[in-house]
């Protein structure tokens, strides 16, 4: 089941959201649990912040915000992670809460709809989820991002 977050899902996203951190490719980067803890009322007061439940229990969260270009008073939607345990990865949970995504983003008018895939949670993640936004949602490639770090 997914459905919107609650004030009471916050310990539970944290922990999927620390699980996932210290696998992939910003484990190095410390992880604040009180910035968290405003990124994800902020998602829950105006912007996307839903889970998903596996017999009661939340296994998956996914946050997104929409703001306007730099440039322009239209709108982009931009996620800020989908984070779900090991054993639901592979489940419909994440897809689901990425539809509802999208339904939200268009109702909101955003003109963009995007979606990332950071790499190291596995070495194919990035290029089987580009793969599957493409052909089955319609998404389509928008660059590269590169990173210097300090």
């Amino acid at each position: 089941m997914i459905r919107p977050m609650q004030t009471g899902d916050i310990n539970s996203v944290i922990r999927l959201a620390k699980e996932m951190h210290g696998e992939g490719a910003y484990k190095d980067i410390s992880f604040d649990d009180e910035q968290f803890i405003a990124t994800v009322a902020q998602c829950m007061k105006g912007g996307f912040a839903w889970v998903g439940e596996v017999e009661g229990e939340v296994v998956s969260g996914f946050l997104a915000n929409i703001t306007p270009y730099i440039f322009s008073k239209e709108k982009i939607a931009c996620d800020y992670g989908v984070f779900t345990n090991k054993e639901h990865r592979k489940t419909r949970l994440a897809f689901r809460m990425l539809e509802e995504y999208i339904k939200w983003a268009k109702k909101e008018n955003a003109r963009e709809i995007m979606i990332g895939a950071s790499e190291g949670f596995e070495h194919t993640y990035a290029e089987r989820l580009g793969k599957f936004l493409q052909k089955r949602l319609g998404f389509q490639a928008a660059g590269h991002w590169y990173k210097l770090r300090n």
